[in-house]
């Protein structure tokens, strides 16, 4: 029987996400201001970058509304595979 390589990715991500909340914990406690602006920055950097990258692919562009189309279709199968996901695991 093969492992899921998602489920141990899952197992890996969880097992990584409590050693460093340990570890983390006591930095944001302590400096909580200088990290939650460096969070908004990292955000706003993050969706500046995705309008200029968009702004660049001609058809985007000129097309917005194609644009909004294609995100609402990855929403849509990314809902269905999260629901699949959800009843595999069950």
């Amino acid at each position: 029987m093969n492992p899921d390589p998602l489920h141990h990715a899952e197992n890996l991500a969880k097992e990584s996400n409590i050693y460093m909340g340990k570890v983390t914990k006591n930095a944001f406690k302590k400096y909580p201001i200088t990290f939650s602006l460096l969070v908004l920055f990292g955000v706003t950097s993050v969706m500046h970058g995705y309008d200029a990258l968009i702004k660049e692919i001609p058809l985007f562009d000129q097309h917005p509304i194609l644009l909004f189309f294609i995100g609402l279709v990855i929403l849509i199968l990314t809902g269905s595979l999260y629901k699949r996901l959800n009843k595999k695991l069950e």
